[in-house]
């Protein structure tokens, strides 16, 4: 049976919000950049800077100026010229009124996230992924500006609870059956998180990862972890015990990377379900049928025997390698899968336009260009940048 699940998104009326998205003048709106003695946010163009893979020397290059300045800007000890801020903007595809105070910003530095492959990426490409992050938390507070969005439905996990514990507390929580999950990424959705899949190249190095941002929380995924449904729902449910499981934990350790993949197989394969349903031998042509079912991988399933006592370490590893040797790298695309595509943005956004507020307008909000917008929404512009050359 296909699970069809319809996001709770609706018009959001004017009136009656609470403070944080009232229509007080002035929120989203600034004067012109030739006004902004005085009104320049250093944290705004660090943000634009670090999205872009920028160093400062890189940028300082293109700018016209040392990369000194451009430390000087950051640091708020000066404030560039407007002929400068012009040129900061059109390296970093931004409008210069972006890096004007009095839009809502959440500096990235201070954002507490959960990392896969943590180890292997570089604090630069960490650093992208929280701006990136960052932006798509300020589009998704643009776009409640026309569009009320699901309301985060996270239960409380009480200090000392097993993954295990957690996971089937989210189960009841959100009052799904004791079957497979179908249709993850659209149930997180339902629920209030915010999932997108970056565009390849963008921050790969990542894989995926978690963070709660003025408490809405973002989850972010790549390529490498979208491409085949089954590690892309792993991904989702291991970031969603980060969530629940180390929410106020700030350093890496491979026992909180265990943690989330605990939580992940528990809440995907709960072991009461699973001791009815795995074959009492190993067999990889009954895990196969069997994940498709469940929709996780035969990996996930060879372990979960070993877990459940089934089958032994060695056996395991033997099943490991013969897997590999038969895994069509070009099956299963998550794009066969609908409910694993996340479609909150996109349908906000589409409501959004319905009210007037089409990607120009929400792209004025947040001060980038409608490129970014799109490419914020999943949608990216594959014409290529053209730049005005002067001189030569």
């Amino acid at each position: 049976m296909v699970l069809r699940l319809v996001l709770s998104l609706s018009l959001g009326s004017r009136r009656g919000r609470s403070s944080m998205h009232d229509d007080s003048p002035g929120l989203f709106e600034m004067p012109g950049y030739q006004k902004m003695h005085g009104r320049f946010e250093p944290a705004r163009l660090t943000q634009a800077r670090v999205r872009a893979a920028m160093s400062k020397a890189q940028l300082a290059g293109i700018a016209g100026v040392s990369a000194a300045a451009i430390g000087q800007y950051e640091a708020g000890i000066n404030m560039p010229r407007t002929d400068v801020l012009d040129r900061l903007a059109d390296a970093l595809d931004v409008q210069p009124g972006f890096f004007g105070v009095g839009r809502p910003l959440a500096r990235f530095e201070t954002v507490n996230a959960h990392f896969r492959s943590l180890r292997s990426a570089r604090v630069s490409d960490r650093q992208k992924a929280l701006a990136t992050a960052t932006l798509v938390w300020e589009l998704t507070f643009a776009l409640e500006r026309y569009v009320r969005l699901p309301v985060v439905d996270l239960p409380e996990v009480s200090p000392g609870t097993t993954p295990a514990e957690a996971a089937a507390l989210l189960r009841r929580h959100w009052s799904l059956p004791g079957g497979p999950v179908k249709h993850l990424v659209a149930t997180a959705e339902a629920h209030g998180i915010v999932v997108s899949v970056r565009p390849d190249g963008e921050i790969d190095d990542v894989d995926a990862f978690s963070a709660v941002i003025v408490d809405r929380p973002i989850l972010l995924t790549t390529p490498r972890r979208s491409g085949k449904v089954f590690p892309h729902r792993f991904s989702v449910a291991h970031e969603i015990g980060h969530l629940l499981l180390h929410g106020d934990t700030e350093e890496y350790s491979a026992g909180i990377e265990k943690e989330a993949d605990e939580f992940a197989a528990a809440f995907l394969t709960p072991a009461s379900a699973m001791d009815s349903f795995l074959p009492q031998r190993l067999d990889l042509a009954a895990l196969d049928r069997l994940g498709r079912t469940w929709g996780v991988s035969p990996h996930s399933l060879v372990r979960r025997m070993v877990e459940r006592g089934r089958t032994t370490e060695s056996s395991a590893r033997r099943a490991y390698q013969r897997l590999a040797m038969t895994e069509d790298p070009e099956a299963d695309p998550t794009t066969a899968y609908p409910g694993e595509v996340p479609t909150l943005l996109k349908k906000a956004a589409e409501l959004a336009a319905d009210q007037g507020a089409g990607a120009p307008v929400l792209a004025e909000h947040l001060k980038i260009t409608p490129r970014q917008l799109r490419e914020l929404l999943g949608e990216p512009d594959q014409r290529p940048r053209l730049r005005l050359v002067v001189g030569g």
